[in-house]
């Protein structure tokens, strides 16, 4: 069982608390650095009792505002007071809030201990300065748990006999920070104190935090339930944190080169431009730049100029998105227009997540892995689920943006805290209403790159829908529209709210268009079939498509149109159903499309996007007339 030791160093620079799992090598790195005199507190098989306990004193030293001269045995016994004072009350307080059946008195929960370890007893120096350095660039730019950075370091064929010392060394040089993966802390207060838990990992409070007694170190532990997934973040786990703080000279070269035979339209081109400016502006403001590009306006090409520009300074480029099959589909697109950089896919069963590369495409989930790893990282559909409006992924991403780094969203429908913080509206075209094309913080394209407008979807009102549908009676607006794209032979996408809504209105579709019963199906995101039915709707076997949100991005069928039933429902949000609209009209040769919305009653997304899609309408006119007059 692994023991962690707090110490206090009295030295040139200010007094400091410090835990370490091997402390010979605090010893030597002290010495070696500047001859510190090192005062042992005690010690614990609980690394989050450990750091807490370190907080403690940090607080009690900051008040008295301890001096050099102020360290004497005196101050050093009562520092071990206060370290045994927490250690009891955080055994009472997890006593009081977490009960087994093992009959532990509330004395027993976590251990503590004065004193060095008896292998601890030696002083002499460890030799690893070359497995330090070599450790040290495999581990840049990463966010571990223990069992993971292993993993890791196995992976490259790195076997180290000494590692907590090896990390350690890099803890102490600055080069590295660990902590416990879930933290402890006692909070007080005049009417009770309470054990404040929270995940270092992935951000989550108390309420995402399962106490349990741990088998690994025999102590009181928690772990997350949030981040679960990625393996288990628990008190006792040590999470390593190694930023990359310089550019790998294995990146230098042809990385940057772009093979991309396509050419933008003029508004693309100034786009591009704009968020290519952004990250070659070393000295700017912002560190966060939007491309506001419509559905249908080419937003992934207008990522290669920033990407260029990042690769050509030796940097990496993260490309995140919330869905794994766009991952998919985006890594082999990317690398295909970048022959020479290394690109990776990283999902949860992927096989690159612990390989190097000039470029990672990655599931936001994965990113949580990343710590100032990436000089530029582009989110892709930030207002998509997961991510949006989600705390947790929202920490990762910032954490995977070295120091100095850019973080460029891409949107086409940013959620309004992104649209907040866009500067004044003065140069917009259409009055105080609308949104500036372009600032030192964001570019909007409100055009598709085949310049035909979006098409505006109709709403329809309809009293007691559910139960007209539950019955079988034909909807006339729902109806004739359907039966107008199939007789014309086009293809329809058919929105529900609910995934048991799915195979009833199927059933419901199919009585009432009998002629094209064997021409429908039906999907979802837990359909064992999902991916055979949605290549049998690409390849047009499939004419209707009943479907939840989960086609609402990322596939475009030419010569489609869109029926959404039910567009009151919470899960279609203005963003969604701007979106859902997005997918008729994509291509030149069919940029027209019938976009429906029925609704049972009066609801204010379905006006939102269809305000929204009228404003870009507009502003996308207005700046072809203005071409047109220049």
């Amino acid at each position: 069982m692994r023991e962690y030791l707090l110490y206090v160093k009295v030295g040139r620079e200010p007094i400091q608390a410090y835990v370490t799992p091997c402390f010979r090598v605090d010893q030597n790195f002290w010495q070696e650095q500047e001859g510190s005199q090192l005062y042992v507190i005690g010690r614990t098989p609980s690394l989050a009792m450990a750091f807490s306990l370190r907080e403690r004193l940090h607080q009690y030293l900051q008040e008295r505002q301890a001096r050099h001269d102020d360290v004497n045995e005196q101050a050093v016994a009562r520092m071990r007071q206060i370290a045994l004072t927490g250690v009891r009350e955080s055994n009472a307080l997890y006593g009081d809030t977490f009960s087994d059946d093992q009959g532990k008195s509330s004395s027993e929960w976590f251990e503590w201990r004065e004193g060095i370890a008896e292998q601890e007893d030696g002083s002499s120096p460890l030799s690893m300065r070359g497995d330090v350095e070599l450790v040290k660039e495999v581990l840049a730019g990463r966010a571990l748990l223990w069992e993971e950075l292993e993993r890791l370091l196995q992976t490259h064929g790195i076997a180290v006999p000494d590692l907590p010392q090896l990390l350690q060394r890099l803890v102490l040089s600055g080069d590295a920070q660990w902590l416990p993966g879930v933290r402890l802390q006692v909070r007080k207060s005049w009417l009770r104190h309470s054990l404040e838990l929270g995940c270092t990992r992935c951000g989550s409070g108390k309420e995402k935090i399962e106490l349990t007694t741990c088998h690994t170190c025999g102590q009181g532990c928690a772990y997350c339930t949030e981040c679960l997934g990625m393996g288990r973040s628990k008190c006792c786990t040590p999470f390593l944190c190694v930023p990359a703080k310089r550019a790998p000279s294995s990146h230098t070269g042809h990385a940057g080169r772009l093979a991309w035979s396509g050419c933008y339209s003029r508004d693309q081109e100034v786009a591009a431009d704009r968020a290519r400016q952004f990250v070659l502006n070393h000295w700017g403001r912002n560190a966060e730049f939007l491309i506001w590009a419509v559905c249908g306006a080419g937003k992934t090409e207008l990522l290669f100029p920033s990407v260029v520009a990042a690769l050509e300074q030796g940097e990496r480029v993260l490309i995140a998105t919330p869905r794994k099959d766009v991952v998919l589909e985006l890594a082999p697109r990317i690398q295909r227009v970048f022959p020479e950089a290394r690109v990776i896919a990283v999902h949860g069963s992927s096989k690159e997540k612990w390989e190097d590369c000039d470029i990672a495409i990655a599931t936001t989930h994965q990113v949580m892995r990343f710590y100032q790893r990436f000089f530029l990282v582009v989110l892709d559909e930030v207002d998509a689920f997961p991510y949006h409006q989600n705390p947790v992924l929202y920490r990762a991403v910032a954490r995977a943006v070295k120091t100095g780094g850019r973080l460029l969203y891409l949107s086409a429908t940013p959620p309004r805290y992104l649209q907040k913080r866009l500067p004044a509206k003065k140069k917009s075209l259409l009055g105080r209403s609308s949104y500036a094309l372009y600032s030192s913080s964001h570019v909007l394209l409100p055009g598709r790159y085949h310049g035909h407008a979006l098409p505006v979807p109709q709403i329809f009102t309809v009293s007691g829908l559910d139960k007209l549908l539950a019955a079988g009676r034909v909807i006339k607006p729902l109806h004739d529209m359907l039966k107008a794209s199939l007789d014309a032979g086009r293809q329809v996408f058919v929105f529900v709210p609910r995934v048991e809504e799915v195979p009833r209105m199927l059933g419901y579709l199919q009585a009432v268009l009998p002629e094209y019963r064997d021409g429908m199906a039906g999907v979802h995101a837990s359909d064992p079939a999902r991916e055979e039915k949605v290549m049998a709707f690409r390849d047009k076997a499939v004419k209707l498509m009943v479907t939840t949100t989960i086609l609402e991005r990322g596939v475009t069928i030419p010569g489609s149109d869109v029926a959404v039933v039910g567009a009151q429902a919470p899960v279609f949000d203005e963003a969604s159903l701007v979106q859902i609209a997005g997918r008729v009209g994509r291509s030149p040769d069919d940029p027209q499309g019938t976009v429906l919305f029925v609704q049972s009653y009066r609801a204010s997304a379905p006006q939102a996007a269809v305000r929204q899609i009228t404003q870009m309408n507009q502003l996308a006119k207005q700046l072809r007339d203005r071409r047109k007059m220049a």
